[in-house]
């Protein structure tokens, strides 16, 4: 398990605890007034790569720090549900890209020879997904996302 991670999940007083989710749901984050907020991760992440999970983690801890969870509808039905939940997961996303490809530590790794999104995960131990999206941040300079490889 990623240790930073682990460490700010308890420096921010959240629980983690494992789960049986019924896949897809792998992981959640619930805060409530009063109560220690828990991020609740699957069984099935313990045989997943550590930079899957690593990505998982982060991107739920990335909901204590840009959303208000327990505020989320309970049903999808209405568009305006749809957009809310695309809006608090997308937030949680992008600052888990952030926080685990700081934008100084990626420069210096697209400079210094990392053009494919495979080293870069390898080098940051996260997914490809993950570096994808971070490379599509609004602070990556676009000369820099030129050098990029896609493949």
């Amino acid at each position: 398990m990623p240790s930073t991670l682990l460490a700010l999940a308890k420096d921010e007083g959240i629980k983690l605890e494992w789960w049986s989710f019924t896949p897809p749901l792998e992981a959640v984050y619930w805060s409530t007034p009063n109560l220690p907020p828990i991020i609740g991760l699957s069984y099935l992440l313990k045989q997943s790569s550590r930079a899957y999970f690593r990505c998982i983690l982060a991107e739920e801890i990335g909901h204590h720090f840009t959303t208000s969870c327990n505020a989320l509808p309970q049903t999808l039905f209405h568009y305006r549900n749809r957009v809310k939940v695309s809006s608090a997961e997308f937030k949680a996303l992008k600052w888990a890209a952030l926080y685990l490809l700081p934008l100084d530590n990626l420069l210096h790794s697209l400079k210094h020879g990392a053009s494919k999104k495979r080293e870069l995960a390898k080098e940051f131990n996260v997914t490809e997904k993950i570096v994808d999206f971070r490379l599509n941040l609004l602070d990556l300079k676009i000369q820099d996302k030129k050098q990029i490889i896609y493949s």
